[in-house]
């Protein structure tokens, strides 16, 4: 298992919270996903024999969010 943390622009609210966590465990191989609006961190436990951090960032950008 690996964890990332990726700084992600663009959240304001717990809605984006949720609507990045949920998009993000969907994905196979994501264990846990969470998200913070105000440390504009997007926390992210997976194993990475099944994705990787690329795949995740897409995922938050086709969200509609940016990432550094």
């Amino acid at each position: 298992m690996s964890n990332v943390k990726i700084k992600t622009k663009g959240m304001h609210c717990t809605s984006c919270e949720m609507l990045i966590k949920d998009a993000l465990e969907e994905l196979d191989g994501v264990q846990k996903a969470e998200a913070s609006c105000k440390e504009e961190i997007v926390s992210v436990n997976f194993d990475d024999k099944k994705i990787g951090e690329d795949d995740i960032i897409k995922v938050i950008k086709s969200e509609g969010y940016e990432t550094e």
